[in-house]
């Protein structure tokens, strides 16, 4: 196989077809610039939902039979799951100080006695705090001695993950609309060349040339496109980073923007959306052969 021709052939679709290469190339920058700030906006929203679940917390009340040693005991054994972060235990004395605290009412003093059971707050890691995750966490705890009670904000947490599916459909809607809208324009480009050439090619047929040596000039075509695309869409991005650096420094360091193996991965799906586009292209024009 002639590698130099190969070559030569895919560089040359950028000179027979100029304008509609440049185009190509640049809705591909464009599609890569509008997924990559829809990635940033994305990841944003996913970390602010990482930290919210981060803070979740559910409180178990004991029994006031329970001795405290065994109350301690049952905290300590709530630090080693797997979805727990944090764990304090809280006894029924330190219940009354806060209660204290943050009603400015003595409830020894009112009642006479001391009605707040012992608890145990607990913090669980972001990965774990959904609902199902939450709901199967406190029924294992419940069926200990000594739980009574669980609470925990239902409602909120049923939102929060009803948020969260809806961020993970529409980031994989609009990715999935700018990927195939990349592709189309790189398919059609490709095949407005492979058009222009079908002398050529049923030349090439009828000397013996395989569709393995005549797709290639196509595929790499497409290729480079796309990765020239990409090159153009992470040169665009960093202006953007260096621009927004520059105007507004307290917003650059409150969001986390592209790092560089971000900018890498453009490249590389700039290359496969210029590769995909051109497959599709050349495999119906062979097919309608």
């Amino acid at each position: 196989m002639n590698f130099r021709y190969i070559l030569s052939e895919s560089v040359s679709g950028f000179r027979r077809a100029k304008l509609a290469s440049m185009i190509a190339v640049f809705t591909i920058s464009l599609s890569l610039v509008l997924l990559g700030i829809f990635a940033t906006l994305s990841l944003n929203a996913s970390r602010v939902l990482s930290e919210i679940r981060s803070r979740v917390e559910v409180e178990f009340f004991l029994s006031q039979s329970l001795k405290e040693t065994d109350a301690k005991a049952l905290a300590a054994s709530l630090r080693y799951e797997p979805q727990v972060q944090h764990v304090v235990y809280i006894s029924s004395d330190s219940a009354a100080h806060i209660f204290k605290s943050e009603f400015g009412e003595d409830i020894v003093a009112l009642l006479g006695t001391n009605p707040l059971p012992a608890s145990i707050k607990v913090k669980l890691k972001s990965e774990y705090a959904t609902l199902d995750s939450l709901e199967a966490f406190v029924s294992s705890v419940k069926a200990r001695e000594g739980v009574l009670e669980a609470r925990y904000n239902k409602e909120f947490l049923a939102g929060l993950d009803r948020n969260a599916r809806l961020l993970f459909y529409i980031t994989c809607g609009i990715g999935m609309l700018i990927s195939v809208s990349a592709i189309a324009l790189i398919s059609n480009t490709i095949r407005l060349i492979v058009m222009n050439k079908q002398e050529i090619i049923r030349t090439m047929l009828l000397v013996g040339a395989t569709h393995c040596f005549i797709r290639l000039p196509f595929l790499i075509e497409g290729a480079l496109q796309g990765f020239l695309g990409g090159l153009i869409a992470i040169f665009l991005l960093a202006i953007v980073d260096l621009a927004l650096f520059e105007i507004y420094p307290d917003l650059y360091e409150a969001i986390a923007l592209p790092d560089y193996r971000v900018y890498g991965l453009l490249a590389i799906f700039g290359l496969l959306l210029g590769l995909l586009g051109s497959l599709f292209s050349v495999q119906k024009i062979f097919q309608n052969r």
